[in-house]
């Protein structure tokens, strides 16, 4: 992840969460509906959506409420409203149902296996 990514003001909320393993409350303005949304969801990583040309730097999420695919959003800091704690906590064994590779986040964690 490069230091000069732009950030939105709750940042440091969004990696205590994922560190945490807890979920959270985002508000955002959602480009393609062109409206605002809330969701709760498990903050999964901050960095370059994986195989993209491009390594612009996403807030990375997995909607907990989501009824149908897919369930990941990725949210350009600009487009972030707030982000939100929850007290409620996720199991990431529970949202990595692809062939996870170990090292494959940009922001560090210590989610054991899904680390």
């Amino acid at each position: 992840m490069s230091e000069s990514a732009p950030q939105h003001a709750d940042h440091q909320i969004f990696l205590d969460a994922l560190a945490a393993k807890k979920r959270v409350t985002v508000r955002y303005f959602h480009r393609k509906e062109k409206r605002e949304l809330v969701q709760v969801c498990a903050a999964l990583d901050f960095g370059p959506l994986r195989g993209a040309d491009e390594k612009v730097s996403y807030y990375q999420f997995w909607d907990l409420q989501a009824k149908k695919k897919p369930l990941n959003r990725a949210v350009l800091p600009a487009d972030v409203i707030s982000i939100t704690p929850l007290e409620e906590s996720f199991d990431p064994a529970e949202i990595i149902t692809w062939t996870f590779k170990p090292g494959a986040w940009s922001t560090p964690r210590n989610w054991g296996d899904f680390s």
